[in-house]
């Protein structure tokens, strides 16, 4: 009798058999490894707020009113100003008396309660950053007193020839006490380990125009 052509390599192997369970271990195998592994979860992302939006930031209590351009008359008979500003309605939950700070400049963080504003989108550069007060009847203020609501001004200069944005972003962080510490060393940016300053939201307010003033 004469062999196939091949031989014993052109017989037809029979089919093996592989236990559901394993392919179902082996897929979620697959899945863990995508998320990063076993003990790491994705992060809850920022939420996503507008206008009239309330955020717990810890130390504060922060209402996002609006975003404005405006047009001042300018210094000594000079040409006007015109103004990018962010309004905010802040209660100080704190025991102590703090201030209205600034946002982070030039790679340096900022400081208070506008230290939390982490980012804006589009950004608007300057060599001393933004004008930051309370606004109140008479002189502006600097301070956030306990318990007490206060309107807080964002107020960025636009550079000329720059036209005011049809909207902004504005990521914002939170504040805590840091674990750990056998002295007050009162609230902090909250951070995720080692990292930078946590986005906790990201709110987008509208430009509305509004008439000099």
């Amino acid at each position: 009798m004469t062999s196939p052509p091949g031989g014993a390599a052109t017989r037809r192997r029979r089919p093996v058999a592989v236990p559901v369970a394993a392919l179902v271990a082996a897929a979620g195998l697959g899945i863990t490894a995508a998320l990063g592994g076993l003990d790491e979860a994705p992060d809850d992302p920022p939420r996503r707020l507008g206008p009239g939006a309330v955020l717990d930031q810890g130390e504060f209590t922060t209402r996002f009113v609006e975003s404005r351009a405006t047009t001042r008359p300018g210094r000594y008979g000079g040409p006007d100003k015109r103004y990018l500003e962010i309004v905010f309605q802040v209660t100080n939950k704190g025991d102590e008396t703090t201030g209205v700070g600034a946002p982070g400049q030039g790679g340096k963080p900022g400081y208070f309660f506008a230290g939390s504003l982490l980012r804006m989108t589009p950004e608007i550069r300057s060599d001393f950053g933004p004008d930051v007060f309370v606004q109140a009847d008479g002189v502006p203020g600097k301070q956030l007193h306990p318990g007490m609501e206060s309107t807080v001004v964002v107020r960025y200069e636009l550079p000329e020839g720059r036209r005011p944005p049809g909207q902004v972003r504005l990521d914002v962080g939170t504040f805590e006490h840091p674990e750990g510490f056998t002295q007050e060393i009162g609230w902090l940016l909250a951070k995720d380990d080692d990292g930078p300053p946590v986005v906790a939201a990201q709110v987008t307010l509208p430009v509305r125009r509004k008439a000099a003033g």
